[in-house]
C-alpha cells in the first residue's frame, strides 16, 4: 500500500461528490475534532458511509479505481475480494495516512480560500 497523492485526493473529491457523501464528511471532521477521538472509528464509520453510497454503478467503479490505486492492486481485486479486506484495506489507509489530520487541514484551508 501507497500513501495517498494529489490525484487521489482529486478521484476522492470526485466520488464524494458524486456520491453525495460530503455530509459523511463532514460529520468525521467533527468527530475528529472532539478530544480523544478515536480516528479509527471515525474513519471506518466515514468509509462505511461511503460504501453505502456507492449503489451507482459509475460512482461504484471510481471506488474500485481509487482504492485500486491506492492499494496497488487492480480494480477487479478490490471488487471480487472480500468484505472484510476492504474494510481493512480502509482502516490501514485511515490509519497510515492520518485521515483527521487531513480532514482538519483541508478545512482549515478551505476557511482561508472562502474568507
Amino acid at each position: 500500500m501507497r500513501k495517498i497523492n494529489t490525484e487521489d485526493v482529486f478521484k476522492m473529491a470526485r466520488l464524494l461528490k458524486n456520491g453525495d457523501v460530503i455530509k459523511t464528511v463532514k460529520t468525521a471532521y467533527e468527530a475528529g475534532k472532539k478530544e480523544g477521538a478515536d480516528s479509527e472509528k471515525i474513519g471506518l464509520d466515514a468509509a462505511m458511509e461511503l460504501l453505502i453510497s456507492c449503489t451507482d454503478a459509475k460512482i461504484e467503479a471510481q471506488f474500485y479505481d481509487l482504492m485500486a490505486g491506492v492499494c496497488e492492486k487492480k480494480s477487479e481485486d478490490i471488487r471480487t475480494q472480500s468484505l472484510e479486506s476492504t474494510v481493512e484495506d480502509i482502516k490501514r489507509i485511515c490509519q497510515e495516512n492520518n485521515i483527521v489530520n487531513f480532514l482538519r487541514s483541508a478545512s482549515g484551508l478551505s476557511g482561508k480560500i472562502l474568507s
